[in-house]
Protein backbone atom coordinates (compact mmCIF):
# COMPACT_ATOMS: atom_id res chain seq x y z
CA UNK A 1 0.00 0.00 0.00
CA UNK A 2 2.93 2.28 0.92
CA UNK A 3 4.12 2.10 -3.07
CA UNK A 4 0.72 2.56 -4.67
CA UNK A 5 0.31 5.60 -2.41
CA UNK A 6 3.38 7.06 -3.22
CA UNK A 7 2.68 6.64 -7.07
CA UNK A 8 -0.62 7.88 -6.41
CA UNK A 9 1.23 11.40 -4.80
CA UNK A 10 3.75 11.32 -7.82
CA UNK A 11 0.41 11.62 -10.21
CA UNK A 12 -1.18 14.09 -8.36
CA UNK A 13 2.32 16.31 -8.50
CA UNK A 14 2.18 15.98 -12.71
CA UNK A 15 -0.98 17.72 -12.85
CA UNK A 16 -1.13 21.43 -13.51
CA UNK A 17 -4.03 23.61 -14.50
CA UNK A 18 -3.77 25.97 -17.22
CA UNK A 19 -6.38 28.97 -17.37
CA UNK A 20 -7.38 30.72 -20.89
CA UNK A 21 -8.35 34.50 -20.96
CA UNK A 22 -10.77 35.08 -23.44
CA UNK A 23 -9.82 39.14 -24.23
CA UNK A 24 -11.62 41.71 -25.83
CA UNK A 25 -9.10 43.09 -28.24
CA UNK A 26 -9.44 46.55 -27.37
CA UNK A 27 -9.39 45.54 -24.01
CA UNK A 28 -5.62 43.93 -24.85
CA UNK A 29 -4.64 47.11 -26.53
CA UNK A 30 -4.98 49.09 -23.64
CA UNK A 31 -3.40 47.03 -21.10
CA UNK A 32 -0.46 46.74 -23.36
CA UNK A 33 -0.21 50.39 -24.07
CA UNK A 34 -0.20 50.99 -19.96
CA UNK A 35 1.99 48.14 -19.63
CA UNK A 36 4.48 50.14 -22.37
CA UNK A 37 4.01 53.51 -20.61
CA UNK A 38 4.89 52.38 -17.65
CA UNK A 39 8.28 50.90 -19.22
CA UNK A 40 8.85 54.20 -20.46
CA UNK A 41 7.38 56.60 -17.28
CA UNK A 42 11.31 57.47 -16.18
CA UNK A 43 12.31 58.32 -20.08
CA UNK A 44 9.84 60.68 -20.07
CA UNK A 45 9.02 63.57 -17.49
CA UNK A 46 6.77 66.65 -17.71
CA UNK A 47 8.78 69.87 -19.08
CA UNK A 48 8.64 72.32 -21.34
CA UNK A 49 8.98 72.79 -25.18
CA UNK A 50 9.12 75.87 -27.49
CA UNK A 51 6.84 75.61 -30.16
CA UNK A 52 7.30 77.62 -32.85
CA UNK A 53 5.30 76.33 -36.35
CA UNK A 54 3.37 73.85 -37.84
CA UNK A 55 2.53 72.58 -41.18
CA UNK A 56 0.29 69.87 -42.59
CA UNK A 57 3.20 69.37 -45.37
CA UNK A 58 6.31 67.86 -44.54
CA UNK A 59 7.77 70.02 -46.42
CA UNK A 60 7.13 73.11 -45.30
CA UNK A 61 7.61 71.86 -41.80
CA UNK A 62 10.96 70.53 -42.20
CA UNK A 63 12.03 74.26 -43.71
CA UNK A 64 10.98 75.62 -40.51
CA UNK A 65 13.20 73.03 -38.51
CA UNK A 66 15.94 74.20 -41.05
CA UNK A 67 15.64 78.02 -39.89
CA UNK A 68 15.14 76.84 -36.16
CA UNK A 69 18.12 74.80 -36.58
CA UNK A 70 20.40 77.28 -38.04
CA UNK A 71 19.47 79.88 -35.01
CA UNK A 72 19.22 77.05 -32.07
CA UNK A 73 21.36 74.29 -32.53
CA UNK A 74 24.17 75.18 -30.55
CA UNK A 75 22.06 76.31 -27.97
CA UNK A 76 18.23 74.90 -27.63
CA UNK A 77 18.45 72.57 -30.50
CA UNK A 78 14.96 72.03 -32.58
CA UNK A 79 12.89 69.25 -33.58
CA UNK A 80 10.39 68.11 -35.75
CA UNK A 81 7.41 66.34 -34.34
CA UNK A 82 4.21 64.51 -36.25
CA UNK A 83 1.23 65.00 -34.22
CA UNK A 84 -1.54 63.57 -36.60
CA UNK A 85 -2.39 65.45 -39.00
CA UNK A 86 0.46 67.79 -38.51
CA UNK A 87 4.67 68.17 -38.48
CA UNK A 88 5.09 70.43 -35.57
CA UNK A 89 8.33 72.40 -35.24
CA UNK A 90 9.41 73.07 -31.49
CA UNK A 91 12.59 74.46 -29.95
CA UNK A 92 14.45 72.75 -26.54
CA UNK A 93 13.50 71.06 -23.75
CA UNK A 94 13.51 72.45 -20.67
CA UNK A 95 12.88 70.89 -17.54
CA UNK A 96 11.27 73.96 -15.99
CA UNK A 97 8.89 76.91 -16.49
CA UNK A 98 11.34 79.37 -15.70
CA UNK A 99 14.32 77.73 -18.19
CA UNK A 100 11.54 77.55 -20.72
CA UNK A 101 11.17 81.55 -20.19
CA UNK A 102 14.21 82.41 -20.42
CA UNK A 103 14.95 81.17 -23.72
CA UNK A 104 11.34 81.97 -25.65
CA UNK A 105 12.52 85.77 -24.77
CA UNK A 106 14.93 84.70 -27.52
CA UNK A 107 13.44 82.18 -29.82
CA UNK A 108 10.60 85.15 -30.15
CA UNK A 109 12.91 87.20 -31.95
CA UNK A 110 13.03 84.72 -34.38
CA UNK A 111 9.53 83.18 -34.34
CA UNK A 112 7.30 86.36 -33.01
CA UNK A 113 4.64 83.65 -32.87
CA UNK A 114 6.32 81.46 -30.61
CA UNK A 115 5.06 80.10 -27.54
CA UNK A 116 5.71 78.11 -24.50
CA UNK A 117 4.16 74.28 -24.13
CA UNK A 118 3.86 72.04 -20.86
CA UNK A 119 4.21 68.44 -22.33
CA UNK A 120 6.35 65.45 -21.72
CA UNK A 121 10.08 66.03 -22.88
CA UNK A 122 13.23 63.26 -22.54
CA UNK A 123 14.29 63.03 -19.13
CA UNK A 124 17.76 64.55 -18.84
CA UNK A 125 18.59 62.21 -15.54
CA UNK A 126 17.34 59.23 -17.55
CA UNK A 127 20.02 56.39 -17.71
CA UNK A 128 18.47 54.30 -20.00
CA UNK A 129 18.12 51.09 -17.24
CA UNK A 130 14.74 50.38 -15.69
CA UNK A 131 14.26 50.36 -11.96
CA UNK A 132 13.26 47.24 -10.05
Amino acid sequence: MGLSLSLLFVGIAELSAQVVYDVDPAVETVEKNRIEKSKTADKKIMGYRIFIGFSAKRADATEILTKAEEKFSETHGAVLIYDEPNFKVYVGTFATAAEADAALVDVKREFPNARKLRMLIPNPAYNGQTAN
